[in-house]
């Protein structure tokens, strides 16, 4: 409870930081909206001379997209501060601060950044959902909408732990950004049906790295026809599993920190 009351003020602080200069915050957010785009409109030039990848045709492909975005985005825009544990925190000794502070140094260290970029992901997400929804062919109730907005509120943590555990491995190496690199981008295997790869990317993406678990198998389940609130009470289970794990091993690394040499 203590830490809920403090979050909206360390928030606040940070947005109050981002938005001293408004202009750069307007032209992260439109750079970003513009890099999704761009990236959205190379998928679709790529697959819009196939008509379908197996049961997956191109409108499938675009919510997918969408629902794929929404959480890395919302990840993006709260959690983007452990980028720099990996990158450089460590290396160089700006942890420091954040260990001799009477409060916990994780949580310093996401609550003291906010990234407004991540807005320009968010917007395109929803904008794809909302237009392709209705073109899917599964009929939308609370039935269905209700544990896809709960796995999409696990996937945003999913996301942040897979991060925090990346970016803690730099206690040990100094620097984890090449690694945080490669596994992260893992996520956008999930704008793609899962089928189209290799039995070897399938098991990594479902059991060891669980993009695909978390963001794609609702989806697949609901052209199915199937009931996805047992899938929703296993992601649940699988995401708050790897958030106790990164945190634990969060806690293992500060206790290898040894602080910046000159």
């Amino acid at each position: 409870m203590k830490y809920l009351k403090i979050y909206p003020k360390f928030l606040a602080m940070a947005i109050k930081a981002k938005l001293s200069y408004r202009m750069d915050a307007l032209i992260g957010i439109f750079g970003f909206l513009c890099t999704n785009t761009v990236a959205f409109f190379t998928l679709y030039l790529t697959i819009s001379s196939i008509p379908s990848l197996g049961d997956w045709s191109i409108e499938k492909m675009v919510f997918l997209y969408g629902i794929c975005l929404i959480p890395k985005s919302i990840d993006h825009i709260f959690t983007d501060n452990i980028w720099a544990i990996g990158n450089s925190m460590v290396i160089r000794g700006d942890i420091d601060p954040y260990l001799i502070r009477p409060l916990d140094p994780l949580f310093q260290i996401i609550a003291s950044n906010f990234q407004y970029e991540g807005f320009g992901e968010l917007a395109l997400g929803i904008v794809f959902v909302i237009l392709y929804a209705p073109l899917q062919p599964i009929v939308w109730g609370w039935g269905n909408i209700l544990p896809l907005i709960v796995c999409e509120f696990f996937a945003i943590f999913l996301f942040t732990a897979i991060k925090l555990l990346t970016a803690t491995i730099s206690f040990w190496t100094k620097r984890s950004m090449p690694l945080m690199s490669g596994i992260y981008e893992l996520s956008n295997f999930t704008k793609y049906p899962l089928e189209i790869f290799h039995q070897v990317i399938r098991i990594l993406m479902v059991y060891i790295i669980p993009f695909s678990l978390v963001m794609y198998y609702p989806i697949a389940d609901l052209y199915l026809g199937l009931n996805i609130w047992p899938l929703t009470g296993i992601i649940a289970g699988v995401v708050i599993s790897l958030c106790l794990l990164a945190y634990a091993f969060w806690k293992r690394g500060l206790k290898k920190y040894e602080g910046a040499g000159s």
